[in-house]
């Protein structure tokens, strides 16, 4: 039967900051952290950064953005892949942290004020911490990338 854990928690900070501003818009920043215990979490620690400027090409309703996170996958669940490798004698992959880097454009329609088009790109390393991939028994998910 597993073992319940009191006293969880986490600690997070947020910062939200315009950076300079122009006529059509302008540059905003912001950094994000979190923390919780790792023994009873799954994702242990996160951090995540990005920009985003208003109004590029002098196109005051568009906006450009730019970030990157990072988790970090929590002692018990790494210990539970260890524990899995050697209880099964099989190749088991053990999960450690996931990184994304976004890119991205919102195009505002001019003669249709109401939309707004959005392509997003993005590139995962190490997808779910490095999950078990179902197609090749033994090896983690490799990294992906994907847009919108």
């Amino acid at each position: 039967m597993p073992r319940l854990l009191g006293n969880d928690y986490s600690v997070y900070a947020i910062v939200d900051q315009p950076l300079f501003a122009t006529d059509a818009g302008g540059l905003a920043g912001f950094v994000r952290a979190m923390g919780a215990p790792g023994d009873r979490n799954l994702v242990s620690f996160y951090f995540d950064a990005g920009l985003a400027y208003k109004g590029p090409f002098g196109r005051k309703g568009d906006t450009v953005g730019i970030g990157f996170g990072y988790a970090q996958i929590g002692t018990a669940a790494r210990l539970l892949d260890r524990d899995t490798a050697t209880f099964t004698g099989t190749a088991f992959p053990v999960r450690s942290r996931e990184t994304v880097l976004e890119i991205t454009y919102q195009y505002a329609v001019d003669a249709l004020p109401w939309l707004q088009l959005q392509p997003d790109f993005q590139y995962i390393t190490a997808p779910g911490g490095g999950i078990l991939n179902p197609n090749a028994p033994g090896q983690k998910i490799g990294s992906a990338g994907s847009s919108a």
